[in-house]
């Protein structure tokens, strides 16, 4: 891909009604948060963008803020999910298509493991604030594949 935008879900419940974990939904300040990077997402992104979300129902509802904006389309994603792990997601992610913007949203320490891994830090995991996203573009040099920082966008900055 030539960019990959990492959201990690905004602030949610401590516990759902349910008791299970991937039924937890955002805040009032979640919500909130979700429509301020929305917003900022739609200004900046491409037209096409492949938005990929954990199953969990905080992730969901962070995607919805930015389908409410321009309806790009949510595809749930099991590889994203609470219980997955870094090794699956940047497996998932390095089959795609070079030239095309993918946004993930997901989950901290998976998405801050992610982005060190890309970036080359390996061992330390970045932290991704809740709600924030970073944005990072692949650059082919070679048979090399690295990646650069492009932007990163907290909601209450």
């Amino acid at each position: 891909m030539a960019n990959l935008i990492i959201w990690r879900h905004a602030e949610a419940e401590a516990q759902s009604g349910t008791g299970h974990d991937i039924d937890r939904a955002l805040t009032k300040r979640g919500h909130k948060d979700a429509a301020k990077i929305a917003k900022w997402l739609h200004k900046h992104i491409p037209d096409h963008v492949e938005l990929l979300c954990s199953p969990a129902r905080r992730c969901l509802q962070t995607a919805q803020a930015l389908h409410d904006l321009n309806h790009t389309e949510i595809k749930v994603s099991d590889f994203l999910s609470v219980d997955s792990n870094v090794a699956r997601i940047a497996k998932e992610i390095s089959n795609t298509n070079e030239s095309q913007t993918i946004l993930i949203v997901g989950h901290q320490p998976n998405l801050g493991l992610l982005i060190s891994k890309l970036l080359g830090l390996h061992e330390t995991a970045c932290l991704v604030k809740k709600g924030a996203v970073w944005w990072l573009r692949q650059r082919k040099m070679g048979r090399s594949t690295h990646y650069y920082i492009e932007a990163v966008k907290q909601p209450r900055i």
